[in-house]
C-alpha cells in the first residue's frame, strides 16, 4: 500500500514538474508572440510610411510633369526631364522594396505555421532515468507500454534534450500519428 502511494506521489510530482516546464514554455512563447506582434505593427507602420512617401513622390512627379509641359520651350526642359526620370526610378525602387519586404514577411509567417504544425505531434517526458549509451526510443517505448499501458506506440523518433547533470534530461518524443 505504501509503495503504491509512493508511486502515485512520484507520478504526481512528475506531472507537476511537467506542468511547471509547460508554464515556462508558454511564458516564453507568449513573450515571443508579443515581440512578433510588435514587429508586425512596426512593419505595418513602415509600409504605411512607404505608401505615403510613394504618394508624395507621385504627386511631385505629376507637378514636375505639368511644369515641364508648360515650360517645354525653355532651356531647362532637359534638366527637368532628367529629374522626372530620376524620381520615377526612385519610385519604382521604393515599390519593389516594399513588395520584397511584404513577401519576406509572408514567407516567415508561413515557415512559422509549418514549424508549429510539425511540432503538434511532439511530447515531452521528464523524469525517466538516464543511462550511458541508452537507446532513447526503446526507453520511451518501454515506458509507454509498461507505465501508461500503451502497447505498440507509434514513435517516429525520441531524443534527450538539455545538458547532462544530476537530474535525468527530458525526452522529446515525435509520434507518427
Amino acid at each position: 500500500m505504501a509503495s503504491q502511494d509512493n508511486f502515485i506521489l512520484n507520478l504526481l510530482q512528475t506531472v507537476l514538474e511537467e506542468l511547471k516546464v509547460l508554464r515556462a514554455e508558454f511564458k516564453v512563447q507568449s513573450s515571443t508572440l508579443i515581440a512578433a506582434q510588435y514587429e508586425i505593427r512596426e512593419l505595418k507602420l513602415s509600409q504605411k510610411s512607404f505608401e505615403k512617401i510613394m504618394v508624395d513622390i507621385s504627386e511631385h512627379v505629376e507637378d514636375i510633369q505639368e511644369k515641364v509641359g508648360s515650360q517645354a520651350s525653355t532651356a531647362a526642359t532637359p534638366r527637368l526631364h532628367e529629374v522626372v526620370e530620376s524620381l520615377e526610378v526612385k519610385m519604382k525602387s521604393y515599390a519593389e522594396a516594399t513588395k520584397s519586404a511584404h513577401i519576406s514577411f509572408c514567407q516567415e509567417q508561413e515557415i512559422e505555421k509549418t514549424n508549429q504544425f510539425a511540432r503538434r505531434k511532439n511530447v515531452r517526458i521528464s523524469g525517466l532515468p538516464e543511462s550511458e549509451k541508452e537507446e532513447v526510443k526503446s526507453v520511451v517505448t518501454k515506458f509507454l507500454a509498461e507505465t501508461l499501458d500503451v502497447p505498440n506506440a507509434d514513435v517516429a523518433q525520441a531524443f534527450r534534450i538539455g545538458t547532462i547533470g544530476t537530474q535525468p534530461r527530458a525526452i522529446i518524443v515525435e509520434l507518427i500519428q
